[in-house]
């Protein structure tokens, strides 16, 4: 047998190894995204993160101590669109002034109770009729909007006071107090199974205090800050089968034979 044949033979051999690994990988992809329940009802969500503040004492990334976020909450699908949030946040906002004029560092300890709604950006069935009813998409963008309240509990001090000192400034309002908050973002969820997903978002909080940071300069501006977080999303799987069938049309009797 001349190289020719022996070339042919190998190119024939490599091709139907890759056509075979293709259609495996394309199986286990069109495995992954077929679902047992339908695209609606209760989701339980965990959250963890980081967060930076926009205050009068700092107004970039150069100033802030940036802290941790964490929150729990539920998610009501709607349909394969339109979702509906509850979640509470403990968040930890901090930053310090980028020169000593005024010498001050500040923490926060913030907690954020919020209701949202929620936009799918794409359908999160891919396909259509009846392979619509059984597959979902892998990614699914989206976005977010509500409104809500933070009850926190700031406090100010010397940037430069000792390691070991409890020097603080005085209190310019009552502490904890409550303000009103409007959090909006968006982010992408990845679907791993019918009950598992993963959901990295970032988040922007408009808030109606001025007092976050314990120091106000300018009258009529308001203290804001962002979230960045990875969500985990938990959906319970129906106990009635039979309803779930239903739900995917799909009859739940098998015919006697």
């Amino acid at each position: 047998m001349n190289r020719s044949r022996y070339f042919l033979l190998l190119l024939v051999l490599v091709t139907l190894s890759v056509c075979t690994t293709a259609q495996a990988q394309d199986n286990a992809i069109r495995r992954m995204g077929m679902s047992k329940i339908p695209e609606r009802g209760l989701v339980i969500q965990a959250s963890a993160g980081l967060a930076a503040v926009k205050s009068d004492i700092c107004g970039s990334y150069d100033c802030n101590d940036i802290g941790p976020g964490f929150g729990i909450g539920a998610l009501f699908k709607y349909n394969p669109f339109w979702s509906i949030s509850g979640e509470v946040e403990y968040i930890k906002l901090g930053a310090s002034e980028k020169t000593f004029q005024d010498n001050i560092t500040f923490e926060s300890r913030v907690i954020e109770v919020s209701g949202m709604l929620v936009y799918n950006l794409m359908d999160s069935y891919a396909g259509s009729n009846n392979y619509r009813s059984t597959r979902k998409r892998f990614a699914v963008p989206f976005v977010k909007g509500g409104v809500g309240f933070v009850y926190y509990t700031p406090s100010s001090y010397p940037t430069n006071r000792a390691p070991n000192s409890d020097i603080t400034y005085d209190r310019l309002r009552s502490y904890p107090a409550i303000a009103g908050v409007i959090p909006f973002g968006g982010g992408i969820r990845f679907r791993f199974s019918d009950q598992i997903s993963v959901a990295p978002e970032a988040t922007y909080h408009l808030t109606t205090t001025d007092y976050l940071d314990n120091v106000t300069r300018v009258e009529n501006t308001k203290d804001h800050y962002a979230t960045v977080s990875v969500k985990l999303l938990y959906t319970p799987m129906p106990k009635n089968e039979v309803f779930t069938s239903k739900r995917q049309g799909v009859s739940p009797f098998k015919k006697k034979k």
